[in-house]
């Protein structure tokens, strides 16, 4: 399992791999908790010191062992796990994860994007103006095209981060 991230939002993957592995059978499954960080990518064993991930092949040591992974449940929240970025990573590695694949991850990732292809899909989707922050904002004009209550997201929040 992969959890962490490079934005505020690992807190929530943290929340989300407890969640998943407290809810999978250890009878079935030898589930490794891979935490992704600006600092590293490291699988700390219980009682153990950090353990780095060879990016080289996504693999591990432990006691001795080289740990191959049969697949990667993503629950990271952020970059790079909800861009595209960790699934194009697994792409090549040719190691199965779960969720979209990478080109799905990364169009979703930026709702500009998301809504201008959905909206040329036919799918209905809510009016919305995307603001530039080296462009003066008419707040009179938005108002004038929106209409209030309305709902400010960036576009791609981690973009900056990464």
């Amino acid at each position: 399992m992969v959890t962490g991230g490079y934005s505020g939002e690992a807190v929530i993957s943290y929340k989300s791999a407890s969640t998943i592995q407290n809810n999978l059978d250890p009878e079935q499954y030898n589930v490794y908790k891979i935490d992704i960080t600006r600092e590293g990518w490291f699988y700390e064993p219980s009682g153990g010191d950090k353990i780095a991930v060879d990016k080289n092949d996504f693999t591990i040591r432990d006691k001795g062992e080289k740990v191959s992974f049969d697949a990667a449940l993503i629950a990271l929240h952020g970059t790079p796990g909800e861009d595209g970025k960790l699934q194009g990573y697994f792409d090549m590695l040719h190691i199965p994860y779960t969720g979209c694949n990478a080109a799905t991850a990364a169009l979703t990732m930026n709702k500009s994007y998301t809504t201008g292809v959905a909206g040329k899909a036919g799918i209905n989707v809510a009016r919305s103006v995307l603001l530039f922050d080296h462009s003066p904002v008419d707040t009179a004009a938005i108002l004038q095209n929106l209409q209030l209550p309305l709902f400010v997201n960036p576009t791609a929040a981690d973009r900056a981060l990464v």
